[in-house]
């Protein structure tokens, strides 16, 4: 019973990190449908099991109130906009499921070792690329862009692999190849298993190319070099490291400044256009159109229903966001909700770079650094800060309470192999009966 249970907990988990990816979401919704039920359903399921299983888990209440409660203030602030939100019953059921789906991370922390969910999260990520590789090659009308594709007929040719746009697409296999690298520099799995890893990893570095997503591309581009250079800091003495900061210092100020310029010959090299596609001007317009609303947005999930129509009185430009994660945040819970994101990411930031510095949860903390890299870059020209049902949200909330826990010298209590109390509850029954 208990191992059966167990195999329980690894399928929800593996079932649960493989449908939070997004990979399966173009192929769960209706076709011309702006809805996904199915996709809604699962999301719900995983996230009351989730719920479930942390009311019946000792101590489970107490950990996430004592040491992961600065996750709970975006998600909380989320929440909180139904009272002045635009459409309060889309931010109710948007907000509802960023609860489930938070709830379904503190369940993945207070279940497994952070070990064992690096592991579980390094054959995820071996699983997706490769099974969008085997889609393209074996079905590429779905996997690449078509002509005759209506919407997306200028990106005809780039992969897409299960995903409705390369953009999407491209994303994912930025976050799979960050999270192998990280697998390679950490050395996980022995001989065999770096082989394996850094395979994947070429090959999913071969499909952003082959996606033509720029985001992608500069993602991967910024990560995997500095995921290189902060873990060989680690060997350095804390003077070496010192020195080598205050080196960088300069050079980090300068690029800053100068940000505009290598942002340009950046796309310039990558054969873009430098305003992404337009995506400059859109991002003018949203500042303008939601100055009403600077502070607390419009309401999560629902902001866009304001600065929607103003962006397209103003620039003409008929877009259900605004192509930036930021903008996107601010619109929904306003600069004030943005800025606890930014402060929550950039404590992870801090506590991943020391614990790693220390050989503290060193899996955790080499994949906590990756998490905050590729939010920073990718919500540049990408959207998916504080989203439901997206390991762009589970991973920072698993990497925040899993370093959380580091400090105190306790991780969070062991798994178990009964999830929901089953033999516990069974136990008592035979004390109070005499049955054996």
């Amino acid at each position: 019973m208990r191992r059966l249970l167990r195999y329980v907990e690894y399928l929800v988990a593996w079932g649960g990190l493989f449908f939070m990816s997004r990979t399966f979401t173009t192929y769960l919704t209706p076709e011309g449908s702006e809805s996904a039920p199915m996709v809604q359903l699962i999301g719900a399921l995983l996230g009351v099991y989730a719920v479930l299983a942390l009311l019946l888990h000792r101590q489970a209440v107490a950990r996430i109130l004592g040491l992961y409660w600065p996750v709970l203030v975006p998600v909380g602030l989320a929440v909180l906009s139904l009272g002045w939100s635009e459409d309060p019953n889309l931010s109710l059921r948007r907000a509802g499921s960023l609860v489930l789906t938070t709830a379904f991370a503190f369940w993945l922390v207070l279940r497994f070792t952070p070990q064992r969910f690096f592991a579980m999260l390094l054959t995820v990520c071996i699983g997706l690329v490769v099974m969008n590789f085997v889609v393209i090659q074996t079905d590429p009308l779905i996997g690449i862009h078509q002509v005759e594709d209506l919407n997306d007929a200028g990106h005809a040719g780039s992969w897409r692999g299960l995903f409705g746009h390369k953009n999407d697409f491209g994303r994912l296999m930025a976050l799979c190849v960050s999270v192998l690298f990280a697998g390679v520099v950490l050395r996980a799995g022995g001989r065999l298993g770096q082989a394996v890893l850094l395979s994947v990893t070429v090959l999913g570095l071969f499909m952003i190319l082959k996606s033509n997503s720029s985001q992608a591309q500069l993602m991967a581009a910024v990560i995997l070099p500095t995921t290189a250079v902060l873990f060989a800091m680690r060997r350095m003495s804390a003077a070496g490291r010192a020195v080598l900061m205050l080196l960088g210092l300069p050079f980090a100020v300068i690029s800053a400044l100068s940000v505009q310029i290598i942002f340009v010959s950046v796309l310039g090299i990558l054969g873009k256009d430098a305003t992404l596609t337009g995506r400059t001007t859109i991002w003018e317009g949203v500042l303008v159109s939601m100055q009403d609303m600077m502070v607390f947005g419009g309401g999560y999930g629902a902001g866009w229903a304001v600065v929607g129509p103003g962006l397209l009185a103003l620039t003409g430009s008929d877009v259900g966001h605004a192509h930036n994660g930021y903008l996107d945040l601010a619109v929904d819970i306003g600069f004030f909700g943005l800025g606890m994101v930014l402060v929550l990411f950039g404590w992870l930031a801090v506590m991943a770079f020391r614990n790693l510095m220390n050989g503290v949860r060193v899996e955790i903390s080499v994949l906590g650094l990756v998490i905050v890299l590729f939010a920073f870059v990718g919500n540049w020209a990408g959207s998916f800060f504080l989203l439901h049902n997206t390991l762009y949200w589970v991973l920072p909330v698993v990497g925040f309470a899993m370093l959380r826990d580091a400090p105190y010298g306790s991780p969070a209590p062991r798994p178990t192999s009964d999830p929901f109390g089953v033999l516990k509850l069974g136990r008592r029954r035979a004390l109070t009966t005499g049955v054996t």
